[in-house]
């Protein structure tokens, strides 16, 4: 390959780079006010998925247990006649608790 060829190549590559940079500043823009006027949604569904995200999943998971352990042991007679389950108060107060959470975002 000859020098002028290489030199010619990279110079065509540099010009995409640079287009492709000068095209990017400007969704960069849009992103950056996007973030900056959606700051308490954005902070709120990250507080989710921290360490509150643990708490509703635990709490989702323990009363998906209960209902499934409910229609196991109903097991067809779920299906025809419906199904109540029953929680304690410790469920309870978990599940209030999660729904607080949600309500604040």
């Amino acid at each position: 390959m000859k020098i002028a060829t290489l030199e010619t190549d990279v110079l065509k590559v540099a010009e995409k780079i640079k287009a492709g940079l000068e095209a990017a500043a400007g969704d960069a823009v849009k992103v950056a006010s996007f973030m900056e006027n959606h700051s308490a949604e954005i902070t709120s569904l990250a507080a989710l998925a921290g360490p509150g995200a643990a708490g509703a999943t635990n709490t989702a998971l323990a009363v998906l247990n209960a209902v499934i352990t409910a229609v196991k042991g109903a097991g067809d007679a779920a299906s025809a006649n419906g199904l109540s389950v029953s929680f304690d108060a410790a469920a309870i107060a978990d599940v209030k608790a999660v729904i607080a959470a949600i309500e604040k975002l």
